[in-house]
């Protein structure tokens, strides 16, 4: 008979490398956003670094217990966490035809996606995937769905994949758009807009961020804060997910006619509510605001760095190759569709009810 302590110890033994391995990723990918690239998110850094390691070298088979737990443990832990840095007070610095906008643009991503991904013949999972990657907030929002779809590894390897190739292409070409064609005139050449524009339309919370920057501050502030709105939508789009994977999905582990909202999520929305309420009493927010910005976030995008190099290193060229070209020509699609769709709601609506 083992005793808890040989468990431990036992456990720790079988995690400890793998785990490790994760864990200098997740630091490595941490300095590399902070210090090399700011416009590629410690979460994107981690994939790159993983899934390179493991297509170019053999990795020994003792790293796959730490490797596993990783990719799923700690992977919806960090998602709790990640909830302790989302916020809804962000809303009230939008005004209502801002919301308006923001819920429009998501919720056309969202349906668009899911309406395309079936019409190209992707499966359901994917298709989810792409849609919350590109509506709302990029490799942050595929780490807080994927486990509750129960998505594969190389399918989270591809939706980050486009996320990351079709939000970069963005950062660069909504800048150029706005100051060097007409349609910036179109927009009254209004720096708010941009913002507005950026922060709906752009993926990455970095990517929008450096894109805003380059037309001005006043624009990367709206960005930041347009952007902030969307990712406090991450919550009800993780149920949302649940339930449009559950139906019909034998194989989800899920009962058909049954919400099977994962532990995680629940915890997820109950953490985005705790930081949303303690921000918004003036007396906490003094206490936990620093706390949150200074301690909680850093935290988060670390663990879920470490959590990504996990998913990375179980990404194989062969099994993304399977999936094939569908998923980038969905990708490219709904990023240009939610793209347009948000400019054209900036002209026909934020822009004549809000600015004007």
């Amino acid at each position: 008979m083992i005793t808890t302590p040989n468990r431990i110890a036992r456990l720790g033994t079988d995690l400890g490398p793998g785990a490790l391995c994760c864990l200098l990723i997740g630091a490595l990918s941490y300095l590399s956003n902070a210090y090399f690239l700011s416009k590629v998110s410690a979460l994107l850094w981690a994939f790159i670094y993983s899934i390179l390691i493991a297509n170019l070298i053999k990795l020994p088979y003792g790293l796959d217990t730490g490797i596993n737990f990783c990719s799923t443990n700690l992977l919806r832990f960090a998602v709790v966490v990640l909830g302790l840095t989302i916020s809804i007070v962000t809303w009230t610095s939008m005004g209502f035809i801002g919301l308006v906008q923001v819920i429009l643009v998501v919720a056309f991503g969202l349906s668009f996606g899911l309406w395309f991904g079936g019409l190209m013949g992707l499966e359901k999972r994917m298709s989810i995937l792409i849609a919350v990657g590109t509506s709302i907030c990029g490799a942050s929002a595929i780490a807080a769905t994927a486990p509750s779809i129960k998505a594969k590894n190389e399918e989270i390897g591809v939706a980050i994949a486009c996320i990351t190739l079709f939000g970069l292409i963005a950062m660069v070409a909504y800048p150029f758009i706005f100051l060097f064609t007409g349609l910036g005139a179109l927009l009254d050449h209004s720096q708010t807009a941009f913002g507005v524009w950026a922060g709906t339309g752009i993926h990455e919370t970095a990517q929008v961020m450096a894109a805003a920057a380059q037309v001005s501050k006043e624009a990367a502030d709206v960005a930041l804060v347009t952007k902030s709105v969307r990712i406090f939508m991450i919550a009800p789009v993780v149920l949302i997910a649940t339930l449009v994977f559950s139906e019909g999905k034998k194989d989800s582990g899920i009962t058909k006619g049954r919400l099977g909202i994962p532990f995680f999520a629940l915890a997820f929305i109950v953490a985005t509510l705790l930081n949303s309420a303690l921000l918004f009493v003036p007396l906490t927010k003094l206490l936990w605001g620093p706390i949150a910005a200074s301690f909680v976030k850093p935290i988060s995008t670390f663990l879920l760095a470490t959590a990504f190099a996990g998913v990375g290193f179980k990404v194989r060229y062969q099994s993304i190759s399977i999936i094939g070209i569908k998923a980038f020509v969905v990708g490219l699609v709904v990023a240009l569709a939610t793209g347009i769709v948000a400019f054209l709601l900036l002209l026909f609506l934020y822009i004549p009810f809000s600015l004007k």
